[in-house]
């Protein structure tokens, strides 16, 4: 079974998602999307209760390209009876089980996506000039597509440090398995969350307020590990975050590679930090609970490295190896549990690897490069294009993982698919001149 598009997109993320959406308003481009999950589901793991998106409810799937569009939060919330709710609501950052909810209705108005679809191999056609995509069902049926053009919005996969790949305890896990785990991690004595982002912040937030005085008078208690120097918010003001604005994305784009892999190196606060709200409710908790001298059961461990966690034969606990960073002193700690809020990382397809210096061009660390115009270079003739949704930062610049980017980046994707600017992109979104100040003069 075959069938020809003008664009296939394959994994079904909050991106290709949004083009997904953009794209059903276009009779004249032929979609498929694809994903291997029988349904969407963005972080379920983390849909824990009092979490928000960390960007206004603009950075949906189409506003920023379309804000009349039909998939828009807004119509969303309209369908569901719940526009005066949110009126009032007067909140921009949106509850994340809300945002989930929003994408699955959207999803399920998008005859171009089907999921529980998994793509098991991608071919180049030269004498065509065409990608042949090969799928397959949950009931073992095989289907291939062919395409002139990929969209890729894979995404990322847990980072699965060396200390927490050798280890096969059941409750040593990454968080993004937090929320199947948390009902048991609530009844173990000691919980060990490693990391210092907000996901980190989230579960320790989420077990510190379902611990008791109880459970503490009994020696529980939560531990949060980090290698940094301490619990530091994430960028927030508003000239800061100009630089998840189109604009900044243009003039990192043009900077040499070496430059952009250095200030990329340096952004980390831009969006690896916690939320100050989060920072606050926790503080808010543990002074609560520590009036009159009390033990509150949060332990606050920075500066501290995890080397490995083995299992400890004499008990039911584990051994956490650390050392301390700027002590230069090793140690050990006792948990029953441990959460590895320790990040993602992206998760590039076998069948792309096997593109490199064939058809894709790589550099000098046998990375793609990544264009302005969000393809990847290719090195041999051919005119169909390979979209790449969220590359590393250092190629599209520290927006490029950002919800409020993909609309505008979408709309930039099908202006090229249809060779004519049907979306309006936006010249200047930023406040700050990024480049050389206007009416400077350089030196000769």
């Amino acid at each position: 079974m075959e069938s020809k598009t003008n664009i296939i997109g394959i994994g079904i993320g909050p991106f290709n998602l949004g083009l997904a959406a953009l794209l059903s308003t276009h009779n004249d481009i032929e979609s498929v999307f694809l994903e291997r999950k029988p349904e969407f589901h963005w972080h379920q793991g983390l849909l824990l209760p009092g979490t928000t998106l960390q960007v206004p409810f603009f950075a949906d799937l189409v506003t920023m390209a379309d804000p009349s569009h039909k998939l828009s939060y807004l119509s969303y919330l309209h369908q569901q009876d719940r526009l005066y709710q949110f009126y009032y609501y007067e909140n921009f950052q949106i509850p994340r089980i809300e945002y989930n909810h929003y994408c699955r209705w959207a999803a399920n108005q998008l005859a171009n996506c089907h999921f529980g679809e998994n793509v098991t191999e991608v071919t180049y056609d030269q004498q065509n000039d065409t990608f042949r995509i090969q799928s397959e069902l949950a009931s073992g049926q095989k289907k291939q597509y062919v395409s002139q053009n990929i969209a890729i919005g894979i995404g990322t996969k847990p980072n699965t440090p060396k200390w927490l790949e050798t280890c096969h305890h059941p409750l040593v896990k990454h968080a993004s398995e937090f929320g199947r785990l948390q009902d048991k991690l609530t009844k173990c004595k000691n919980v060990a969350i490693i990391g210092s982002g907000q996901s980190a912040a989230e579960c320790v937030l989420a077990l510190f307020r379902s611990l008791t005085p109880e459970q503490v008078d009994k020696g529980a208690s939560i531990r949060w590990i980090t290698q940094s120097a301490g619990y530091h918010p994430m960028e927030y003001s508003k000239l800061g975050q100009e630089c998840f604005t189109p604009s900044y994305m243009d003039y990192f784009q043009n900077l040499p590679r070496n430059k952009r892999r250095e200030i990329s190196a340096d952004q980390g606060l831009l969006f690896k930090g916690i939320s100050f709200t989060t920072i606050a409710d926790i503080y808010d908790l543990i002074y609560e609970r520590s009036i009159g001298g009390k033990n509150p059961g949060l332990l606050l461990n920075p500066n501290c490295k995890v080397l490995s966690i083995e299992e400890n034969s004499q008990s039911d606990s584990l051994k956490i190896r650390c050392t301390h960073t700027q002590l230069d002193k090793n140690f050990s700690i006792e948990a029953n549990a441990v959460i590895a809020a320790v990040g993602y990382v992206h998760d590039w397809p076998q069948w792309l690897e096997q593109f490199k210096d064939s058809i894709l061009e790589t550099d000098d660390k046998n990375k793609f490069i990544i264009q302005r115009d969000f393809t990847a270079k290719r090195c041999d003739q051919g005119l169909g294009k390979i979209f790449i949704q969220n590359s590393e930062i250092f190629q599209q610049g520290v927006g490029s993982p950002d919800l409020g980017i993909g609309a505008n980046r979408n709309s930039i994707i099908i202006n090229q698919l249809i060779g004519k600017k049907i979306y309006r992109t936006p010249e200047n979104t930023s406040f700050q001149k990024y480049g050389i100040p206007d009416g400077a003069v350089l030196d000769e």
